[in-house]
């Protein structure tokens, strides 16, 4: 039965995932960057600006790097019959960053809110939380390199992201339950932010698992 060729053969399809990895490599230190800023948010640290700044920075990178193998698989004849398979992989990783630039926008929009509701920045549940989006990313970068060499475990992989993703999940339901029981004296406005912070922020483990199952469907066309 014919399969379409492996990654492995053409040296300018190396490239193409060479850069994939160095993307995933820079949407990861954008999320780890955002979880600094959750801490020196919470603790509020004098590196609160420069370290939005640089969640913002590195955003910038994964798009530019993103536009760049974009234009590059544009313009040559890789990867046979998974070409769009390919944009469309580079496309949800990029989300990854775009969700991280996003809940540090929300996180830190406006001075006047009232301190008290950023208790739940210390909760524990924010910690568990961050732990399984990073969990969840680390699980994804792991897949993306496996596609390298063997691509028996990308199944079993997949579903290992969609564990922390669903552990992810778990933990936002709780800083949800959490974050309503503050007394109804905070401002309204302060727990809708936070809310919507925590929400931006779940993208990224979403955003891992839609990226994983891009990976298997390229397994189930062949690659592997």
């Amino acid at each position: 039965m014919p399969r379409f060729p492996s990654f492995s053969l053409g040296g300018r399809e190396k490239s193409i995932m060479q850069g994939v990895e160095r993307h995933i490599d820079i949407v990861k230190e954008c999320v780890e960057t955002l979880r600094k800023l959750v801490g020196a948010v919470a603790a509020s640290d004098a590196s609160v600006q420069a370290l939005r700044d640089r969640v913002f920075e590195l955003e910038d990178e994964a798009d530019g790097v993103r536009r760049d193998l974009d234009s590059a698989i544009a313009e040559g004849a890789f990867f046979g019959g998974v070409r769009e398979d390919i944009v469309n992989l580079i496309g949800v990783i990029d989300r990854i960053a775009g969700a991280a630039k996003d809940s540090a926008r929300l996180l830190t929009l406006g001075t006047g809110g009232d301190p008290s509701g950023l208790v739940i920045l210390k909760n524990e549940h924010m910690g568990l939380f961050f732990n399984n989006l990073m969990a969840a990313l680390t699980a994804l970068e792991t897949l993306v390199d496996s596609l390298k060499t063997g691509k028996q475990g990308v199944v079993e992989g997949a579903r290992v992201v969609e564990d922390y993703e669903e552990a992810a999940d778990n933990e936002k339901a709780s800083l949800l339950e959490e974050l309503f029981k503050f007394p109804r004296q905070i401002d309204p406005v302060d727990v809708i932010q936070l809310r919507d912070f925590i929400f931006a922020a779940d993208d990224i483990a979403d955003n891992s698992v839609n990226a994983s199952d891009v990976l298997v469907v390229l397994v189930a066309k062949g690659y592997g």
